[in-house]
C-alpha cells in the first residue's frame, strides 16, 4: 500500500458511515430521544446566548412567573426545536466525521431535552405524569419506532 492510499483510508475511517447515520436519525426522531440526555449549559441562537440549565433552574424555583418571562420561554422553546432541526439536517446531509456526528446529536437531543422541560414547566407538569398518560405515551412510541424502523428497513433495501 502506498503511503497516500494508507492517509487517504485513515481519513476514511473517520467519517461516519450511511449505517450509523441513519442510526443516529433514526434515534433523534425517536419521540424520546432527549431521555437521559442533559441540557446544554448554553445555546447560542441567532447570534443571542441562552443560559439554558439557568433558564431551565429559575424556572423550577419560581413559584409566579413574570408575564414577560414567561413570554420570552415561549419563544425560546420554537427556537430550541428549530436549532434541534437545524442539526438533525445537517447530521443527515453533511459529511461528517463520527465525532461530529455525535456532537450534533447530542446538541440536538440535548436542545429537545430542554424544550420539553420548559414547556412541561410552564405548564406546571414538573415532567411527572399520571400512568395512563405515562402508557398512551409507551404506546405512541412503539408506535413510531415500528414506523421508524420499517422506514429505516425499507431505505437501506433501496
Amino acid at each position: 500500500m502506498l503511503k497516500g492510499e494508507k492517509d487517504k483510508e485513515k481519513t476514511d475511517e473517520e467519517y461516519i458511515g450511511y449505517e450509523e447515520r441513519n442510526k443516529l436519525l433514526w434515534s433523534l426522531r425517536s419521540d424520546f430521544a432527549w431521555e437521559g440526555k442533559k441540557n446544554p449549559e448554553r445555546v447560542e441562537i441567532e447570534g443571542q446566548e441562552y443560559k439554558l440549565r439557568d433558564v431551565i433552574r429559575k424556572l423550577a424555583e419560581t413559584e409566579v412567573l413574570d408575564p414577560d418571562e414567561a413570554a420570552e420561554i415561549r419563544a425560546l422553546i420554537p427556537k430550541l426545536k428549530d436549532k434541534a432541526k437545524a442539526d438533525e439536517e445537517l447530521l443527515e446531509t453533511e459529511e461528517l466525521t463520527k465525532k461530529e456526528a455525535e456532537m450534533l446529536y447530542e446538541e440536538a437531543a440535548g436542545l429537545l431535552r430542554a424544550a420539553m422541560e420548559l414547556k412541561d414547566k410552564l405548564e406546571g407538569k414538573d415532567g411527572e405524569k399520571g400512568p395512563d398518560e405515562f402508557k398512551k405515551m409507551l404506546k405512541t412510541q412503539k408506535l413510531m419506532d415500528e414506523k421508524n424502523w420499517q422506514n429505516l428497513l425499507k431505505s437501506l433495501k433501496e
